[in-house]
């Protein structure tokens, strides 16, 4: 058994970390809200005040939490609620793997990576895709960026959290890859709000059609399981609007660095935009619907 730390106990980390406390690793933990960890607590983790104590006392830590800048603080401190030598990498123990399960920025993932390598640290990023669902049935996809050999030492503990874990490549290449799936998963959110909106105007039963076309060329994971939450006015957040949006804002500023035009992301970006301007920010990424289909 491994002493883990695990910071950021929110929607998707609440439910990851719970598999590894089920294997019986020992946890340790810490999240901005105690309370969104305290079950992880009641059932035998340890809560930490700070994420520099929870990597004080585990040999992987792994992180879970919003924003790159959320990420950037956890790891460096320099702030506030994180003080200059506090965050992961200040206190964490020689030799410990350090692993980022955050949608983040490849060049953010390079910095930890290189800053870690020279105090004798370890580390991946590994952010993931599949949702709340996803990390409730331990089904998630794991991308990986990484070396080879830190790959292999942390697949053990990555596979109790997913289905598919794969390393994409160096320091980065787990962000990467994550960003591609952001772009699809965002332009293919427009496509069933507006092949749904479109039943809808033409008088036919919107919760039909989805059962029909789901089943065949238009099928998506998103027409099959966040279509029907928006049909039901479920607009629950598995993945909030917020966070979308930053993903996209990250994968947008990676495409114009490559000199890439992607107007579909364009489209995507602009309409959850709108989306968050209704005030629905924090609502789930279907909301969409909402908005394509009125109500």
């Amino acid at each position: 058994m491994t002493a883990i730390g695990f910071i950021g106990t929110g929607v998707m980390g609440g439910s990851m970390a719970g598999h590894l406390l089920a294997a019986g690793h020992e946890l340790h933990v810490c999240n901005r809200t105690r309370a969104k960890a305290q079950p992880l607590v009641d059932r035998g983790a340890t809560w930490h005040d700070t994420p520099g104590g929870v990597a004080a006392t585990a040999d992987v830590v792994i992180t879970m939490v919003g924003l790159p800048s959320d990420v950037e603080e956890v790891y460096f401190g320099g702030t506030q609620a994180v003080p200059s030598g506090r965050g992961i990498i200040d206190r964490a123990r020689t030799g410990a793997l350090l692993v980022d399960m955050t949608t983040s920025s490849p060049a953010l993932a390079e910095r930890i990576a290189a800053v870690s390598a020279a105090r004798g640290l370890a580390t991946l990023d590994a952010p993931v895709t599949g949702g709340d669902v996803g990390a409730r049935d331990a089904a998630l996809v794991i991308m990986a960026g990484g070396t080879a050999a830190d790959f292999e030492r942390s697949r053990p503990i990555l596979a109790l959290m997913g289905k598919s874990v794969t390393l994409m490549g160096p320091a980065g290449a787990g962000q990467r890859c994550k960003l591609a799936n952001q772009v699809a998963v965002a332009i293919g959110m427009v496509a069933w709000c507006e092949a749904l909106a479109h039943a809808k105007a033409g008088g036919l039963d919107p919760a039909v059609v989805q059962r029909v076309i789901a089943g065949g060329a238009a099928g998506s994971w998103g027409l099959s399981n966040l279509a029907p939450r928006a049909l039901a006015g479920n607009f629950a957040p598995g993945f909030m609007v917020r966070h979308l949006l930053k993903d996209l804002a990250i994968a947008r500023d990676c495409a114009a660095g490559a000199g890439l035009d992607l107007p579909g992301l364009a489209v995507a970006e602009r309409l959850y935009q709108t989306a968050a301007d209704h005030g629905w920010a924090d609502e789930g990424t279907q909301v969409l619907y909402r908005l394509r289909a009125g109500g």
